[in-house]
């Protein structure tokens, strides 16, 4: 793959200790090194803090400089500060719901807790956006899962792009 075929990619860490400084957060390059194995050429991790305001800047600036893909760490659990999930659903045009089935289907090999996940994926103007968990090993094993269908998801989102604007152009 060529550098102008590469996804371009972010990753966002949603922490409030990592992002204060308290915590050396360890999910984003676990991410960051995953994306970059399989042929993505990912931006610096941005860190914010559990903050709603926060949050949706980094998507939004992702998403409005061409990202491919924004995958987003932490947030997807049940505690009071795990908003991502809610919180991606308003940004984005859709949703899609068999992301999530199948990371939580497939995340019960390593632990009964899999249903108790909020992780998932949505679209924001041509853009693939996954919330995943804020754990190393569980945001990698989350990617692996993903790892056959993402090459697919991002094919079909980038045509769709390309569609758009070669529409828009024939308009103007």
């Amino acid at each position: 793959m060529t550098q102008s075929e590469a996804t371009k990619a972010s990753v966002i860490v949603s922490s409030e200790p990592a992002s204060n400084g308290t915590y050396i957060d360890t999910c984003g390059p676990a991410a960051s090194s995953w994306l970059t194995a399989h042929a993505c050429v990912v931006e610096p991790i941005v860190l914010v803090a559990d903050d709603r305001s926060a949050l949706t800047v980094a998507v939004t600036s992702a998403v409005a400089k061409g990202q491919h893909l924004v995958v987003i760490s932490g947030g997807t659990g049940l505690g009071s500060k795990d908003f991502t999930p809610q919180l991606v659903d308003k940004l984005c045009d859709y949703s899609i719901p068999g992301i999530g089935e199948l990371l939580r289907r497939e995340s019960l090999k390593y632990s009964l807790g899999a249903y108790l996940s909020r992780c998932g994926a949505w679209v924001k103007d041509g853009t693939l956006i996954l919330a995943l968990p804020g754990e190393p090993k569980a945001m990698v094993d989350h990617l692996g899962i993903l790892s056959d269908l993402l090459p697919q998801a991002l094919r079909k989102l980038r045509n769709s792009r390309d569609h758009r604007s070669t529409m828009l152009e024939a308009h103007v």
